[in-house]
């Protein structure tokens, strides 16, 4: 991006978003996906489901109320722009998901959408004149946990493989359907992902001027500092895998303790996890940026049929298990470097435990190490015309942004992305108690409108 031009505030034009529209949006698409009466039931609107479909819908229907235009493209991700106005094919992309995971809430992702739906509008019905357009982006199952691959809609669109999935993506399953069904059912093409053919060709890639996102923190710092805006100033990128570690099983009673009789699979998983988490915060410390979750242990039903997991039981050794490790950084170079140091770790304490082990990658996605400085500074720039708090920081959690960021242009240089987070209540997300006040919303819609507008002019 050129340089920012940091013109005259009180000769421009300062956009708002309606509140009213806001929390309209937020009732309407709580009724979607809602697994009971109240918000406090929770949500699951699945990847390729109906009732994700059900939300793209009512969106798609607002925007061209609002006189806006709307696409799908092959796999079902949903793009709505600003009329043309003037000759120029650029485009400010506004970009987030409405998926959410099983028992999650109405406001991850969703929060980006309904910002970036008002934040367009705002600036189409102003009546003023850009020289590129605006597009809002509803990226299709951002979430990991259904199908067991995350940011499926925007990796699709861009062709991209995802590394370290075991097979082939389509048929992953959840909930006994396959992607390949889900999408198919939908109305969709699944051969994009086989053939790994994407919907946004190199031209397209070429004329983003800038992409952004706006989502809930999914942690509490902003609630606590009362502060209005993060800033976001890089994305963490993420490994995981599944461990399986195999003993013996043998009678409990009549089996002695120590390596030398047994080889007891959930006692050397105790193990792993208690030396894995020290191995973490070791580094931590040292002042490496690192997160690292186990998060499934034999809990997954089908996992656990294969596995033969129910032949554990109280009166045997434990003959078989299992576990997830999730390693996540900001730094590709360190956490490559953590991750062979961790597998290396586990390793060791299967061979001193005497029990076998697989190392299964599950997914991968390098971090985003830098959000775009110019884009950073816009956004600070319309916080301080509107008066609203702010801070840089992090993203612990991946984002649809980050694989916008790492699309490359013709001429060498990386699609310029930023990110904006408003609070969220104690930090929750994931989780059917996620909640971000509409006026913590409007905020961010406010500053998200003034950022694209100055971006488009």
């Amino acid at each position: 991006m050129g340089k920012v031009n940091h013109v005259d505030t009180d000769a421009d034009k300062v956009l708002n978003v309606s509140e009213k529209d806001v929390q309209k949006h937020f009732d309407s698409l709580a009724k979607m996906g809602n697994l009971g009466p109240s918000l406090d039931d929770g949500f699951l609107r699945a990847a390729w489901s109906d009732e994700e479909s059900q939300a793209f819908e009512y969106i798609k229907n607002e925007a061209e109320s609002a006189g806006l235009t709307a696409r799908y493209d092959g796999i079902g991700n949903l793009f709505i722009r600003t009329p043309a106005r003037k000759n120029d094919k650029k485009v400010v992309q506004v970009g987030s998901h409405i998926d959410t995971v099983p028992e999650g809430g109405n406001y991850d992702g969703a929060a980006g959408i309904v910002a970036g739906l008002e934040a367009i509008k705002a600036v189409h019905s102003s009546g003023i004149m850009t020289c590129k357009s605006i597009e809002l982006v509803i990226w299709r199952g951002e979430e990991s946990a259904t199908f067991n691959a995350a940011y499926k809609g925007s990796k699709g669109a861009f062709g991209k493989s995802f590394k370290g999935d075991k097979g082939d993506i389509l048929k992953n399953e959840f909930r006994g359907k396959t992607l390949e069904q889900a999408i198919t059912e939908q109305g969709f093409d699944p051969s994009y992902f086989r053939e790994q053919k994407p919907t946004i060709n190199q031209e397209y890639i070429d004329n983003i001027f800038a992409h952004i996102e706006l989502h809930i923190e999914q942690a509490r710092k902003l609630e606590t500092d009362k502060i209005s805006i993060g800033i976001i100033t890089s994305i963490r990128g993420y490994d995981r895998y599944r461990i399986t570690v195999a003993g013996e099983f043998d009678h409990s009673g009549a089996t002695p303790m120590g390596t030398e009789y047994r080889k007891d699979a959930n006692l050397a998983i105790a193990y792993m996890q208690v030396e894995i988490d020290k191995l973490g915060r070791k580094y931590a410390k040292l002042g490496n940026d690192l997160v690292q979750t186990i998060g499934e242990i034999n809990s997954n039903h089908e996992l656990n049929k294969q596995h033969g997991i129910y032949n554990n039981a109280i009166t045997k050794v434990s003959g078989i298990g299992y576990f997830s490790l999730d390693i996540r950084s900001n730094n590709q170079n360190f956490k490559e470097a953590y991750v062979n140091e961790a597998k290396k770790l586990i390793k060791r304490l299967a061979k001193s435990k005497k029990v076998d082990i697989e190392i299964l990658p599950m997914s991968s996605d390098n971090p985003t190490e830098n959000l775009d400085e110019k884009i950073r500074e816009i956004i600070a720039c319309s916080c301080d015309r509107l008066s609203y708090s702010y801070q840089p920081m992090s993203s612990g959690a991946g984002h649809d942004a980050a694989i916008v960021a790492q699309q490359m242009r013709s001429d060498g240089a990386y699609v310029p992305v930023g990110m904006l987070f408003i609070p969220c209540r104690a930090g929750i997300s994931h989780n059917k108690m996620e909640f971000a006040k509409t006026e913590d919303v409007v905020k961010g819609a406010n500053v998200l409108v003034n950022t694209i507008y100055e971006l488009a002019k």
